[in-house]
């Protein structure tokens, strides 16, 4: 008994290498596309695509090889699990590895803070400082922060995401607030608070369909010294979804006494706020 335990181990460990080895390969040689691809053109998104359409067929007997499973079926699945995942990785961990790549992420993200500033007009933000004094609401700081942040003012854009956060009655659900975190988080990454914008990422982060979110993650962790290691553990879309309804059954209950319809419609309005965030 205890000689085949050893033995399941030890194939477990053998396995988990092997998906290593072939993942760092992976990167490597989407990378070496991605380089050559340089060479001739500026960097696109259908020239990432491509890299990874091409580098994939290499790797599927090395993929299948780490599937310890008996069942042919589900041999299959976990093959496709492991392929989609390997996939929806390779942007984060490309920052990382791939300077070319991380070279090419932070020149989109300067180049449309540059175009946002340049079409910055300094009058649209008296119309805003209007709406606060007439209107002092979470939506009319938000708004006004937008404009501050198009016109470079970053202090006054912290100040009025504070103060929009303060005033929204959500604003501890991290759907109802993703829009004024995400401008906070690259307020944050302007003065260099590097570590600051990251725990941010990590709070609005969904898991594998918030490849965006990772990529800025990646992008910010990379500029204060980090490395591959730090990527966190992918937290799935279902996870944060289940976790944000099961907080509301548990309100549901409490409040079950007073009104039986409401608690059940916040559920699902929430539940629809994710599913449009990422358009599924």
């Amino acid at each position: 008994m205890k000689t085949n335990i050893i033995y399941i181990l030890l194939v477990l460990n053998l396995s988990f290498v092997n998906a290593q080895n072939y993942k760092s390969a992976f990167r490597s040689d989407v990378c070496n596309c991605l380089e050559e691809e340089s060479l001739k053109r500026v960097l696109t998104e259908n020239a990432f695509k491509r890299c990874l359409r091409e580098t994939l067929p290499k790797y599927a007997a090395q993929i299948d090889a780490s599937i310890i499973e008996e069942d042919t079926q589900q041999k299959f699945l976990k093959g496709q699990l492991a392929r989609k995942d390997l996939l929806s990785a390779m942007p984060s961990e490309l920052i990382y590895s791939c300077d070319v790549y991380f070279k090419h992420i932070n020149f989109l993200r300067t180049s449309s803070l540059l175009i946002m500033r340049e079409n910055a007009k300094e009058d649209e933000i008296e119309k805003y400082d209007q709406m606060v004094a007439l209107t002092p609401s979470a939506t009319a700081y938000f708004m006004r922060a937008k404009v501050h942040f198009k016109l470079g003012n970053i202090k006054e854009t912290e100040a009025d995401i504070a103060k929009s956060l303060e005033l929204n009655p959500n604003s501890e659900n991290t759907i109802s607030t993703r829009h004024e975190l995400m401008l906070l988080a690259w307020v944050l990454e302007e003065q260099e608070r590097y570590k600051e914008a990251i725990e941010i990422y990590d709070k609005v982060y969904f898991g594998a369909l918030d490849s965006e979110v990772a990529k800025l993650r990646a992008l910010a962790d990379k500029k204060s010294g980090g490395t591959i290691a730090n990527i966190p553990v992918n937290v799935t879309v279902e996870d944060k979804e289940n976790s944000n309804v099961n907080s509301r059954i548990k309100t549901v209950k409490v409040n079950r006494t007073d009104n039986k319809s409401k608690p059940s419609t916040k559920v699902k309005k929430d539940s629809t706020s994710l599913k449009k965030l990422f358009k599924l």
